[in-house]
């Protein structure tokens, strides 16, 4: 019975898309983790292809009935992986938001940076969790 339990826990996935040309990974993450809300981290939600801009991702989504949220209160502005939001009070209320939905569906944080350790998307994540009390998972 614990192990049906646990399975049925919500997570926090985070996601870089990098350099990817198509949606493959993203779509294998978000039905093997049955994902319910993704969460663009971006301060920008655009890309270097317009398959990663905002609207499409957001299409994607609701394809696949998926929540899309845009969050660029969750941005970053540093240039490096030390999140350092657009506005500190707007992202405080993001998180808050965003940690209501966190604890009761796993949430997948979508940004551009491949490598979880480069992107600011860990520090979100760490406070969502310390938010939420729940589990996060870095996927490539």
């Amino acid at each position: 019975m614990s192990n049906q339990s646990e399975s049925l826990k919500p997570y926090i996935m985070t996601f870089g898309y990098g350099n990817r040309k198509n949606y493959d990974d993203f779509l294998t993450y978000l039905n093997s983790f049955n994902v319910k809300c993704v969460v663009d981290v971006r301060s920008s939600p655009r890309a270097w292809s317009r398959k990663w801009y905002g609207e499409e991702i957001k299409k994607l989504c609701d394809s696949q009935n998926i929540k899309y949220i845009s969050s660029i209160a969750l941005g970053n502005t540093s240039g490096n992986h030390n999140w350092i939001p657009p506005n500190k009070e707007e992202a405080r209320t993001a998180l808050l938001e965003i940690s209501e939905i966190a604890m009761l569906e796993t949430t997948l944080l979508l940004c551009a940076e491949m490598h979880p350790s480069q992107c600011h998307r860990v520090d979100v994540a760490h406070q969502l969790q310390e938010l939420t009390n729940t589990p996060v998972k870095h996927l490539e």
